[in-house]
């Protein structure tokens, strides 16, 4: 969406990609190959978001 609405706001969380197409697409691109430990970093960091928004405003 490139065009900005006023009064929205869009939030996302973009994950490093250097390793995205080793898998991507792949016969290996299955749930169980997620890291572990990013998946973990990123829902912390959206939670994170998210209580300060809740907390603070935006």
């Amino acid at each position: 969406m490139k065009e900005t609405v006023p009064g929205v706001v869009l939030i996302g969380f973009r994950p490093d990609s250097q390793r995205y197409f080793d898998l991507h697409h792949t016969a290996k691109d299955v749930f169980e190959n997620v890291n572990k430990r990013e998946l973990e970093l990123g829902a912390a960091g959206m939670a994170a978001l998210i209580y300060l928004i809740d907390q603070h405003g935006l």
